[in-house]
């Protein structure tokens, strides 16, 4: 999978137009024109284009985050991205117009929570376990502590990995306790990664 990032260096969506075997079929007729003489039939025949491919500025249910669209890598993706639309946004001056990251599909699954240990790896630290915590970017890992104890707090991976030992990794979340302070057993503990929730961990 290839993901296409709006660099957000210019305002609106930007159209990458010769991918369109990984795309949407045209509707039946130009919007609002059914008795156009230039509608156009469904896709599935020769030489019928499907619809332009856009990458929108922000993502449209979190305006916080850059727009992206994510390509299955059919030839003609990677025919693009080799010399075609995808290749020539990347590479415009003064700056490029997205950046692209390569992924696949089990990256973006949701995380899971497996285990919590208090104290570890020092006092009042706090280790979680589990899958797929990492985020594919522009996507932001986020852990949601609450309870009696901490109260509610909410952590990206900035945030956590700006406090040694703080890490976020792919099986592994470590805070350090100066974050989460007051965290005991029975508060609960949830991750986010690529927009989807994890289940709800119980401190033992």
């Amino acid at each position: 999978m290839l993901r296409l990032i709006h660099a957000q260096v210019v305002q609106g969506a930007l159209l990458v137009d010769d991918i369109d075997d990984g795309l949407p079929n045209k509707p039946t007729h130009r919007i609002g024109s059914v008795g156009d003489p230039n509608a156009y039939p469904r896709d599935g025949y020769a030489n019928d284009p499907k619809q332009g491919c856009y990458i929108p500025r922000t993502k449209i249910t979190d305006p916080t985050i850059a727009g992206y669209i994510d390509l299955e890598e059919t030839e003609r993706v990677i025919l693009s991205a080799g010399k075609g639309k995808i290749w020539g946004l990347q590479r415009t001056t003064p700056y490029p117009l997205i950046t692209v990251v390569s992924f696949v599909e089990g990256d973006v699954v949701a995380p899971v929570i497996s285990g919590v240990t208090l104290n570890a790896p020092a006092a009042n630290d706090v280790t979680i376990a589990g899958t797929t915590f990492l985020s594919v970017t522009p996507e932001i890992t986020s852990v949601h502590l609450y309870g009696a104890g901490v109260g509610d707090v909410t952590l990206t991976k900035t945030q956590i990995e700006a406090v040694p030992p703080g890490a976020v990794g792919a099986l592994q979340i470590i805070i350090d306790s100066t974050l989460i302070t007051g965290f005991t057993s029975g508060d609960f503990v949830t991750v986010t990664a690529n927009a989807q929730v994890s289940n709800v961990f119980t401190a033992p």
